[in-house]
């Protein structure tokens, strides 16, 4: 297979594309004071089986595929028109700046299409799991304006976004029905094994309720690259069961019609299925779930340490520890190489990254080192990647003028590209600040500002030179020290 000609392709049909400012937490209409949600989980393993096959699936899919939704989404566009009731006025106001009529324009407003995907009911609650990219516009990250979830019935619900996380491409859509809402069981999906009979079940290019028969083609996929987001967390089930566009928020099912997974993307040099599809387990999805709709947000434990892959053998070598993070609080080393958390053996960076990502700030946890030739226990009391304090590295280059070592959450929040690298600027004060906040500073006197005290290496008294990115564009400052 070359990989080079080929791409990953989401499986939400977007149609158009329209958005506005950036937006993270769910909105105030989203936060219903009754939160409350009930998972029906079925934790055990498939059996084994034996060499005869079912010859029918059909009773186990007809209990779970009711829970099935497909996923509409819809952006408002607001178009302004001149007021154009005296055609010569209209004329000498446009092309020659004079006085003429009113001046006002009237403002129209359009509701467009803007993509469908699917999604699943999870809790009779009406809580449904979906692909953050099916909800959002991908350019922007933007929520779309309205969402419809359309059942297999065709009877409609207008959907609230309770909330969605881009680093793993989940969303939480939440409907309300005086009738019960059909849910489906969640299983296990630390326990699929590699021939696992699977199904996908979606809204595959808009027709409707669709059901694909595949297996189980590799578990635990990382470093595929097809979360775009700073900082995304790849964790992914390999299937082989048709999914096609439009598939994108939908279920994976095991032979009992338990939920294992949520339809995601799949690898195609020709944007149709090919026999490779990918799906977010889902046990991930859940604990992301439970983080949206309890806190409204996702939060995410921190290490604190930068870490690289070993050329031979298992694990993830430290490479540099942050002073003042849990890392050094717990007395982690450069050249640890941890190979096992919370009793999860460990081959790669991507799992140990993901594995943190499950426990929250202040979770304590183990960690198995190997150091200098020995295997070492260490328990650690996580920080946040939210944290203002020594956790991001905040402090003042000069006086008005706060840094952060750069991290996905800053890069949220100032729009800041993954190409680009660099300080962050956090806070600035003063009447005669020239530095704004949200400037990145890339290099300073030629040099790059990789972190905090190469920065201030690099600085000197007088006129420096200073490249900058701000707002999509790179730029030089001549910035004097006094």
């Amino acid at each position: 297979m070359n990989i080079s000609k080929a791409s990953f392709t989401f499986l939400g049909g977007v149609l158009l594309v329209v958005g506005a400012i950036t937006w993270l937490v769910p909105s105030e209409e989203a936060f219903a004071k009754d939160n409350r949600f009930t998972l029906k989980v079925d934790d055990s393993a498939l059996p084994a089986g034996s060499a005869a096959q079912p010859s029918s699936y059909a009773d186990v899919l007809s209990k779970a595929t009711p829970a099935v939704v497909g996923v509409y989404t819809s952006q408002v566009i607001r178009r302004s028109f001149p007021n154009a009731s005296n055609p010569l006025e209209e004329f000498l106001r446009r092309y020659y700046g004079l006085p003429g009529g009113s001046g006002r324009s009237r403002t129209e407003e359009q509701k467009v299409p803007a993509g469908m995907g699917s999604g699943v009911i999870v809790a009779p609650e009406g809580y449904i799991l979906t692909n953050a990219h099916v909800i959002t516009d991908q350019r922007t990250g933007n929520p779309v304006d309205e969402v419809t979830i359309k059942f297999a019935d065709d009877r409609k619900f207008s959907a609230n976004i309770i909330g969605f996380d881009r680093a793993t491409d989940i969303a939480v859509l939440k409907i309300s029905s005086s009738d019960p809402l059909p849910f489906v069981t969640l299983a296990d999906s630390a326990k699929l094994r590699v021939g696992d009979v699977v199904f996908a079940a979606g809204n595959p290019l808009g027709v409707g309720l669709t059901v694909t028969m595949g297996i189980v083609s590799a578990t635990g996929r990382t470093n595929l690259g097809i979360l775009k987001d700073p900082g995304a967390y790849e964790n992914f089930i390999q299937t082989d069961a048709a999914i096609n566009q439009g598939n994108s928020g939908g279920a994976l099912l095991d032979a009992k019609g338990r939920l294992v997974g949520i339809n995601t993307a799949i690898y195609s040099r020709t944007g149709g299925s090919i026999g490779i599809g990918f799906a977010i387990p889902v046990n991930l999805a859940r604990s992301v779930m439970t983080g949206l709709i309890e806190k409204g947000g996702v939060q995410r434990g921190f290490l604190g340490v930068k870490l690289e892959d070993l050329s031979e053998g298992s694990g993830a070598r430290i490479a540099e520890v942050v002073s003042g993070t849990a890392a050094a609080r717990a007395g982690l080393r450069r050249d640890d190489v941890i190979v096992g958390v919370s009793g999860q053996k460990i081959d790669s960076v991507a799992e140990l990254r993901l594995a943190i990502s499950q426990n929250p700030p202040g979770a304590r946890i183990p960690l198995v080192l190997l150091r200098d030739g020995s295997t070492t226990k260490v328990q650690v009391t996580l920080g946040s990647l939210d944290d203002p304090s020594p956790l991001s590295l905040k402090e003042q280059l000069v006086p008005g003028v706060t840094l952060s070592q750069m991290n996905p959450t800053l890069r949220t929040k100032y729009k800041i590209p993954s190409n680009v690298d660099g300080l962050v600027v956090t806070e600035s004060s003063g009447k005669r600040q020239t530095i704004r906040e949200g400037v990145v500073i890339v290099e300073i006197n030629g040099s790059p500002a990789e972190n905090l005290e190469a920065a201030r290496s690099l600085l000197r008294q007088g006129f420096n030179r200073l490249y900058l990115w701000f707002s999509g564009r790179y730029s030089f400052l001549p910035y004097r020290i006094p």
